[in-house]
């Protein structure tokens, strides 16, 4: 029997039992080929939920993400990150929070641009993963590609919305549960990332949160901001060219297979035209503290 059979996400929660949408997702991690996990939906508020209770240190100790760099792709990919936080008003001297950075990235990155008073947070990462950085509050927090991992997204966003100074920013990046196919067992949208992403939200589900923990919204774009017409920086190009190599995520921290590119028509396509074509399986929630 599935451990996480009652959704955690809404007031009239939907179950397990009664929900309409399951499936058997394989792991899209090289090293755990073959291991398949229980997806399901719940009926109430769209959100989809990994049923089966794992050892997630046992499949982070060779997530192929935990090896990323700061290099020439992922610069041009955060030029839109940079561009929402301008846009919202994030000053260069603005105290900043990346919660679940990973390596460090984006907290290098922000660095790199101007950015004076960043820091990072990860407990899966030794050198972010010290909590003293929790005892402060920033201007501006981000947390990109994080709530969907934790095992309590409302615990999550309470905690965020503490680390923000009164009327400070809190950007969520996540993907949008309302766009994917939890039945595609055969070619499993990559967002399902299983068994990484325990709680996948909609998008009213993550507005719903947010209003609980005292947020007010202030913007929601259904994109990752990663999209760039550079040839092969887009996620169309990236999320086909993994289905095409077998559906293993390593490959996004691989040199790239050319052979494989050159001859894919649509990959090739894709690497020229696919920020035309973005998924629609992605959304971030720009809110405020009140």
């Amino acid at each position: 029997m599935p451990s996480c059979t009652i959704c955690s996400l809404c007031d009239n929660p939907g179950t397990f039992q009664d929900s309409v949408e399951k499936g058997q997702v394989p792991c899209d991690v090289r090293h755990f080929a073959g291991e398949r996990f229980t997806v399901w939906r719940c009926v109430n508020c769209n959100s989809v939920h990994s049923a089966d209770d794992v050892d997630l240190a046992r499949y982070y100790s060779q997530y192929p993400l935990q090896k990323q760099k700061l290099e020439y792709p992922l610069r041009i990919a955060y030029r839109r990150r940079l561009q929402l936080l301008d846009k919202h008003g994030v000053r260069r001297s603005a105290r900043i929070l990346d919660y679940g950075c990973g390596t460090g990235v984006f907290v290098q990155f922000l660095r790199e641009n101007g950015f004076t008073s960043v820091y990072g947070y990860d407990p899966f990462v030794p050198a972010y993963a010290d909590r003293k950085v929790l005892n402060e509050q920033y201007d501006a927090v981000v947390s990109f590609d994080v709530i969907e991992h934790v095992d309590d997204p409302r615990q999550l966003l309470a905690e965020l919305r503490n680390l923000l100074h009164p009327l400070g920013h809190l950007v969520i990046g996540t993907p949008n549960a309302n766009y994917l196919s939890v039945r595609a067992e055969t070619s499993p949208d990559i967002e399902l990332s299983q068994p990484f992403h325990r709680h996948i939200l909609s998008e009213q589900a993550l507005l719903d949160l947010a209003h609980r923990s005292r947020l007010r919204t202030v913007q929601v774009y259904r994109t990752n901001l990663v999209d760039s017409m550079i040839p092969g920086i887009n996620t169309r190009f990236m999320w086909t060219y993994i289905k095409r190599t077998g559906g293993a995520i390593d490959v996004a921290v691989e040199p790239p297979r050319l052979k494989v590119i050159l001859s894919s028509p649509r990959l090739l396509f894709y690497a020229f035209f696919g920020a035309l074509f973005p998924p629609r399986g992605n959304m971030v929630g720009v809110f405020e503290g009140q």
